[in-house]
């Protein structure tokens, strides 16, 4: 049996090959996190209420577009958020809302809760599936959230800061906000205090 001498150059040039295609499969791979459940979210963004009862949205073309011009944002395809009424002592305390968006290449799930007036009292993220901007569950970036009314005063980088190295995920949830906000303006079965 013959060997065949190999250099200390060819053997590092592989062990290095190697480990880069090692980095490139842990780059690439997948992470999720549910936060809480929508019974947690919906608690949280507002505490007082005891009961939440769903409502059904029933989105037209026309409320679609009134959206779309209220928020500034485009409506994405298979736009179809959750709302539930919520009640405390048999009398309607606010409304709950549950969307989705894209992050930068992932769907992230969220809640928002709102007053009466139709202000924004929480913002729950629920699940987050990008392997980096997760920092939008920091509850400093969320409560920027809170006491916003309307869309008008949803902007990003104007009304809601960003975070370095969580830009996509932080525009697409505020922008998702605005929809929501305008989505509650724009429903005619819900009476808002003004």
């Amino acid at each position: 049996m013959r060997h065949t001498p190999v250099s200390r150059r060819h053997v590092l040039q592989h062990a290095a090959g190697a480990s880069l295609g090692g980095l490139g499969l842990f780059g690439t791979a997948a992470f999720a996190a549910e936060f809480m459940s929508l019974d947690q979210a919906r608690q949280s963004v507002l505490p007082a209420a005891q009961v939440f009862s769903p409502l059904a949205l029933g989105l037209s073309e026309a409320m679609l577009s009134a959206v779309a011009q209220a928020s500034q944002t485009r409506i994405p395809r298979g736009f179809n958020p959750q709302c539930w009424q919520a009640t405390a002592a048999e009398r309607v305390c606010g409304w709950a809302m549950a969307d989705r968006v894209i992050g930068k290449y992932d769907i992230i799930d969220y809640v928002v809760g709102f007053t009466l007036a139709g202000a924004v009292s929480g913002l729950e993220v629920t699940a987050y599936r990008e392997s980096h901007g997760a920092e939008i569950r920091n509850p400093a970036w969320r409560r920027q959230f809170s006491g916003r009314k309307g869309p008008g005063q949803l902007r990003f980088g104007d009304d809601i800061r960003n975070i370095s190295g969580a830009t996509l995920s932080c525009q697409h949830v505020t922008e998702g906000v605005q929809r929501l906000s305008a989505l509650l303006f724009t429903l005619p079965t819900l009476k808002l205090e003004t």
